[in-house]
C-alpha cells in the first residue's frame, strides 16, 4: 500500500522527533511538509528519505513558510522545476504509478489570484497530486463560509477538472479560540481519485494543523528489495545448469534471452533474503513517550467537544509535556547508545 502524508509541520525543528514517529507508523512513499519555518537543509535530514525544499519569505531576519516533500529512497523519484512566486515545490515519483506530487503554501497575507494556480498547473506533468494548505474557505470542503480565496481554489477545481479528496473533516484547529476549520487541501486529477483513501489524524503532534494520510490500499511500491545469499549458493549447481541450458548456445542469445535464463537459473540455485520494507527506527520512543501523547490527545478531545479557555490551556501545557518528554527520551537514548561504544565495537554496530 502506498501512503502520502501531509503536513503543516509549524517548524520541522520544533516537531522532528513527532514527524519520525509518523514514519515509523506509516511508512510513507512521500511526505509533503508546509511552514517548514527553515532557512536551509544544512542541518536537516533523514534517514531513507530524500528532501526537496524551498525556504519561505524573510521578515526582520526570521523565515516564514517554507515547503518541502520527503520522498522514500525505495521510491524513483526526481525533482520537477518550477517557475513560479508561490510558495511551492515539486517532484515526480514513481509509486503505484507515476505522478506529480506538489506541496505548497499560501500564506493569508499573500495575494492570490487564479491564474497563479492555472500557471503552476501548466508546469506539472499529469497525473498530479496536490498537497497544500491554501488557508482558504468553502463550504465545498467542510468549512462554514466562503471567502474570496476559496472561490478561487473552487473555480481552478471546476476549469482543470481535478477532485477533492478532502471529505469534509477538519484540519486545522485554531490555537487562540480552539476552533476548528478546513484549509488543508488534497486534490488530485480525476482519472486516479477513486484509487485514494484520505483520512485525518486524530493528533495536531505538536502543531497546530492534523497530520493527512492519503492511502492506495490497492496498489503501491514493492518498498523494498530482496538480496542473493551469495555465501550460501549451490555454485557447483549453478555452473552445471548454465552448461545445461545455455551451452554452446549462448551466443546466438538475445540479450534479454540471455538475462531471463540466468536469472531463472541463479533463482534456483542461490537463495534470497526476505523482502522486509525499511521501517523507521525510534527506539528512544518508550511507555512515557507514549503516556504523553495519550495525556495530550485526551486534551485535545476535550477541546474539541467544549473549546473553553481552561480546556485549552490545559491542553497547550499537557502539548508542551509531551513534548520534552519527548525529546528528552532521545537524547537518554542517544547518549546511551554513544557510551556503549568503544574501541572493541563492530563498525556495523556503531553505526546503526
Amino acid at each position: 500500500m502506498a501512503t502520502f502524508i501531509q503536513w503543516n509541520i509549524r517548524s520541522i525543528q520544533a516537531n522532528r522527533e513527532e514527524l519520525q514517529v509518523l514514519f515509523r507508523d506509516f511508512n510513507p512513499s512521500v511526505v509533503c511538509l508546509q511552514e517548514t519555518l527553515l532557512k536551509d537543509t544544512s542541518n536537516v535530514g533523514f534517514r531513507n528519505y530524500s528532501l526537496y525544499h524551498r525556504p519561505g519569505t524573510k521578515n526582520n531576519g526570521t523565515f516564514y513558510g517554507g515547503i518541502a516533500i520527503l520522498v522514500n529512497n525505495s521510491v524513483a523519484h526526481k525533482s520537477v522545476t518550477l517557475n513560479t512566486n508561490l510558495q511551492a515545490v515539486a517532484a515526480k515519483v514513481s509509486c503505484y504509478k507515476t505522478i506529480t506530487i506538489r506541496s505548497i503554501y499560501l500564506p493569508p497575507s499573500q495575494n492570490l489570484n487564479l491564474s497563479d494556480l492555472e500557471n503552476l498547473l501548466t508546469q506539472l506533468p499529469h497525473p498530479v497530486l496536490l498537497m497544500a494548505d491554501f488557508n482558504a474557505h468553502n463550504c465545498i470542503w467542510g468549512s462554514k463560509r466562503v471567502d474570496r480565496r476559496g472561490k478561487i481554489i473552487e473555480d481552478l477545481i471546476l476549469k482543470q477538472n481535478i477532485s477533492i479528496l478532502n471529505d469534509g473533516s477538519n484540519t486545522y484547529l485554531h490555537p487562540g479560540t480552539g476552533s476548528l476549520s478546513t484549509i488543508d487541501l488534497s486534490l488530485c486529477d480525476s482519472s486516479f481519485y477513486t484509487d485514494l483513501t484520505w483520512s485525518v489524524s486524530d493528533d495536531l503532534c505538536g502543531s497546530d494543523h492534523f497530520p493527512v494520510v492519503i492511502n492506495c490500499p490497492n496498489l503501491g511500491p514493492t518498498n523494498c528489495h530482496s538480496t542473493w545469499k551469495l555465501h550460501k549458493a549451490d555454485w557447483t549447481g549453478f555452473a552445471d545448469m548454465c552448461s545445461e541450458e545455455v551451452g554452446d548456445i549462448g551466443s546466438d542469445l538475445s540479450i534479454s534471452d540471455f538475462t531471463s535464463i540466468l536469472h531463472d537459473i541463479a533463482s534456483t540455485t542461490i537463495p534470497r533474503n526476505k523482502c522486509k520494507p525499511k521501517r523507521h527506527n525510534t527506539p528512544w520512543f518508550n511507555d512515557d513517550c507514549r503516556s504523553a501523547v495519550l495525556d495530550r490527545k485526551k486534551a485535545l478531545l476535550k477541546v474539541k467537544a467544549a473549546p473553553t479557555a481552561v480546556n485549552l490551556e490545559h491542553y497547550k501545557i499537557l502539548r508542551a509535556e509531551a513534548r520534552h518528554t519527548i525529546r528528552t527520551a532521545r537524547r537518554h537514548s542517544w547518549q546511551t547508545f554513544v557510551s556503549k561504544i568503544n574501541s572493541r565495537t563492530p563498525v556495523k554496530k556503531s553505526g546503526k
